[in-house]
């Protein structure tokens, strides 16, 4: 009897480490959708228009430590991105196409931990480096802070990722 209750409890263990990392992977998953929507969505618009007139997350010459402070600028940003895709209707259809209500809200687009995802029209040291100096959307990650970038992600990566 001690044994299939000694049994019982290894498998039980292996099932919610299971679970776990099914949910992780699926988390990152929808993230990384969300990144390659504003991507590609955002794309087609200097083509035709420039650059978007979106404040960025963190000027290129400042440097932020205060993940608090990062949270209220990123808000800033996350709903002035949302207002750009909404007056573009074309680029809104793209970006927010089969999006959960959790995810985006017509006021913020936010990643899978809910924080809000961010737009950054260079690269920076703090944040990522983006190739060719390019523009960029990223998550904070599951650990929801900024400036950790380990676990960050970059809708660049993402794209790669994609291989598109």
């Amino acid at each position: 009897m001690l044994t299939t209750v000694a049994m019982l409890i290894i498998m039980l263990g292996l099932m919610v480490s299971l679970a776990r990392y099914v949910r992780r992977r699926s988390a990152e998953d929808l993230t990384r959708r969300i990144l390659v929507n504003l991507h590609t969505a955002m794309l087609e618009y200097p083509k035709k228009n420039g650059a978007p007139a979106i404040e960025p997350f963190i000027g290129a010459g400042t440097t932020a430590t205060d993940e608090a402070a990062l949270l209220q600028t990123a808000l800033v940003n996350n709903r002035q991105i949302v207002q750009f895709f909404k007056s573009h209707k074309e680029l809104s259809a793209k970006a927010f196409r089969e999006l959960p209500l959790s995810i985006y809200d017509e006021a913020t687009v936010r990643d899978a931990w809910g924080t809000p995802i961010v737009f950054m029209p260079a690269m920076h040291r703090q944040i990522g480096m983006a190739p060719g100096q390019e523009w960029f959307f990223f998550s904070a990650g599951p650990d929801r802070q900024y400036l950790t970038r380990d676990d960050n992600q970059y809708s660049y990566e993402a794209l790669g990722a994609t291989g598109q």
